[in-house]
């Protein structure tokens, strides 16, 4: 996947999670608009079955007939409902409409009545009526409490639908006419039933206007409305691991690359170091010298060893065994330690026409540590001075000590560092950006991490006092041996 670009992954996973956010939006509204219709006939169907029920009681409150049973089973039926709705919801240019209801102790008619004229005119449609003998009066008092009842009924049954809103209606006569409403003007419903004739003693029509309903939709809607939402976050929230996930592998595989790479200049160090030595040796005939001949070679065994030393931290390091090792504790003069080290850096400082000033105390300075790394701190420390500052090198090393604690520092006259990477050149693999992204000098950006990560092992602590320009001075505190 190298061809594969990091900004094109992230472009791929925007469109993947805006695709699938878009989906689940049309998704949503289309379930919306199916629960929306479905709430609405809903709300039709209790219309509808509270008046055909109101008409029912409203029929058999006139008289006690003896067909009761039959009378229920036509008007409570599906068939008469939707023959009813049919027959309320006619509407054709020239055609008049009636309906007439009439029983007597034995039985009960029912005629439906649709007459067509030649000519086109205004349709105009008879009330319905019934035989019940009633005078107008009494009929207009038995509608009233029939529409009181219908509306009761209409809002029982509404609520439990879940709507719990203003029941707003419109109440038509026989030509489809508003007589009565308490519709505020400039009202825009969501829903409007159909006209439905409550009572069949008087020809008036009852209608249903609800304000809202969408709030009943999306309760019912909640848990597709959650889980839809739900699944959006948890697609972004493994969008986002993965990404982190593989911007730290790629970050790591590059840091790994970089120390394979770099770690290579590191090895010409050791192996110029004991190349000179023996150059030397055999340059300046020193069998003679068997001083300067065994100073060599000490010279050399310790670079060896340092070079042995780094190939097995590589090999730690690709095999993922980079663990921490135990450290081999023991009284440590560090005067003596330091020493030792410039005594072994001679050669690569006079290659380097580089020089160290070692201004040590009085007293003897004594640690509870472990003589190998120590040794490596301070190689680290005088090794990074001589690669960044170049030629000319003067490195002054300062050594003090009381009852508490051992500080030394070590304060080269080269470039400096500024504030801003103060922090950072103690993180493992960091090095400090060069020109246009590079580096000059090559280095595995470990040096200054593995010197921290001992000196805080051992108790003690670093840190860089440094300006641009004005050198850089590295202090190491170390607590003394009791």
């Amino acid at each position: 996947m190298k061809w594969l670009k990091a900004k094109y992954i992230y472009l791929l996973i925007v469109l993947s999670l805006l695709v699938s956010t878009g989906l689940q939006v049309v998704w949503l509204q289309q379930l919306f608009l199916a629960q929306q219709k479905q709430l609405k006939d809903d709300i039709e169907h209790v219309v509808s079955r509270t008046a055909q029920t109101n008409m029912y009681y409203s029929l058999t409150s006139l008289k006690d007939p003896g067909n009761l049973r039959q009378i229920k089973q036509i008007f409570l039926s599906p068939q008469w409902e939707q023959l009813r709705v049919a027959f309320d919801n006619m509407k054709m240019t020239g055609m008049r409409t009636s309906l007439m209801i009439s029983f007597n102790e034995d039985s009960t008619a029912v005629a439906m009545n649709f007459s067509l004229k030649d000519k086109a005119g205004p349709k105009k449609s008879k009330p319905t009526s019934s035989g019940s003998g009633l005078t107008a009066a009494e009929m207009k008092a038995s509608d009233s409490l029939s529409l009181i009842e219908t509306k009761k009924r209409v809002g029982a049954e509404l609520k439990k639908l879940g709507i719990s809103s203003k029941l707003y209606y419109n109440l038509y006569n026989h030509n489809r006419e508003i007589t009565e409403s308490n519709v505020p003007a400039g009202l825009k419903p969501v829903f409007s039933s159909r006209k439905y004739i409550y009572n069949l003693l008087y020809s008036h029509s009852y209608q249903v206007v609800l304000p809202a309903i969408n709030n009943v939709v999306w309760y019912r809607m909640r848990y597709y409305l959650a889980s839809s939402v739900l699944m959006v976050v948890l697609t972004c929230i493994a969008f986002y691991f993965i990404l982190r996930l593989l911007r730290n592998q790629q970050l790591y595989a590059d840091a790994r690359a970089d120390f394979t790479s770099n770690m290579t200049h590191e090895f010409k160090t050791p192996i110029a170091t004991v190349a000179v030595a023996l150059e030397s040796i055999k340059k300046y005939h020193l069998v003679n010298d068997p001083q300067r001949l065994q100073n060599y070679l000490d010279i050399s065994q310790h670079e060896l060893h340092r070079l042995d030393l780094m190939v097995e931290k590589v090999l730690k390091i690709s095999n993922g065994e980079d663990g921490e090792q135990p450290l081999h504790r023991e009284l440590y003069d560090v005067q003596s330690g330091l020493q030792q080290v410039i005594t072994s850096m001679e050669l690569q400082l006079l290659n380097s026409n580089a020089s160290i000033r070692f201004n040590s105390s009085a007293e003897p300075c004594f640690v509870d540590g472990d003589p190998f790394h120590l040794t490596n701190i301070f190689y680290n420390l005088i090794d990074n001075a001589i690669k960044y500052t170049g030629n000319a090198l003067i490195l002054e090393i300062t050594c003090a000590c009381d009852a508490r604690a051992v500080t030394l520092s070590f304060r080269d006259n080269g470039p400096g560092i500024d504030k801003l990477y103060h922090k950072n050149i103690f993180e493992k693999f960091y090095r400090i950006p060069g020109k246009g992204n590079t580096h000059d000098t090559k280095g595995s950006g470990l040096g200054l991490h593995y010197v921290r990560q001992l000196l805080e092992r051992h108790g003690g602590s670093i840190k860089l006092k440094s300006e641009p320009g004005n050198g850089a001075d590295f202090i190491i505190t170390l607590p003394a041996a009791s």
